[in-house]
């Protein structure tokens, strides 16, 4: 296959990319062996540990009934910041305390973390977002003004589950437990993306912020060399992703479960499409 140089980038923080880029390079590995995977770690994921902030994280979990994460970063990075205040989960939160979570990535982080699957309230394959996990919760409490509820975050993002928590009357506390810090315009990583055939390159998209700040970048036309998605392909863990990928120029979009295992699954679909058009 002379000149099929097939490419995978992975655009997630660097400390998560590492997982699911072990599960596409087996996933593809059987379909074709010289995929190149390419690392563009479009945010990075800045934990807070002051002692301040350790201090509200460790109070708000003492006595709150009903525990929000957000994300994967907002698990790992509370898990780490208990950690920091030579603390445990266990002795931390009250026994039968609630927990939810937007996706199912999430779920997988916390059962890693040693919670059971039982224990974690989340919303069903397709409706992996606030609006599915809002669903659920309202299935499972009735009594808000009894809930005191702790969303664990990232800086911005979230409003809406905010806002309906707000609505019913729930005591609400909200711990921004990590900053999001774009990768520079200027960085050499990009210049990797430049680099590939776009019409063998397939995005894995996995935050809507992230494909925001990836247009950003496309804008720059005037920037050598110039980095160029029209003729990619993206594959989205969301529709709302896939939407944000539609909105800054991306015309060939797929959406899989946010799940790594769908994403590499799903990855190795595309690549078994390639090699099929380019023999």
């Amino acid at each position: 296959m002379k000149g099929f140089e097939p490419a995978i980038i992975v655009t997630r923080p660097t400390g998560q990319a590492r997982r699911l880029t072990e599960l596409i390079q087996a996933a593809t590995q059987a379909v074709y062996p010289s995929v190149r995977m390419v690392s563009l770690p479009l945010l990075t994921i800045i934990p807070k540990n002051d002692f301040a902030l350790l201090t509200q994280l460790r109070t708000a979990l003492q006595r709150s009934t009903l525990i929000i994460f957000v994300s994967p970063n907002a698990i790992e990075c509370a898990m780490r910041a208990v950690d920091d205040a030579n603390s445990s989960w266990g002795q931390l939160v009250n026994p039968g305390v609630k927990i939810g979570v937007v996706g199912q990535s999430s779920q997988e982080a916390l059962i890693r973390h040693g919670l059971t699957k039982a224990s974690i309230l989340v919303p069903a394959h397709d409706e992996s977002d606030s609006e599915g996990l809002w669903r659920v919760l309202q299935s499972k409490i009735t009594d808000w003004p009894k809930e005191s509820v702790l969303i664990i975050k990232g800086e911005g993002g979230r409003e809406t589950l905010i806002e309906q928590l707000r609505s019913v009357g729930a005591g609400l506390e909200i711990v921004s437990i990590y900053s999001r810090v774009p990768l520079d315009l200027a960085s050499p990583l990009w210049q990797s993306c430049t680099e590939l055939d776009p019409l063998h390159t397939l995005w894995t998209l996995t935050s809507s912020e992230a494909v925001r700040h990836l247009g950003e970048r496309c804008k720059e036309v005037n920037r050598i060399p110039r980095l160029a998605i029209e003729n990619s392909s993206a594959l989205c863990s969301h529709a709302n992703i896939a939407y944000a990928a539609q909105q800054i120029g991306f015309r060939n979009i797929s959406v899989c479960e946010p799940r790594d295992e769908s994403i590499s699954q799903s990855a190795a679909a595309w690549l078994v499409e390639q090699v099929k058009r380019f023999p």
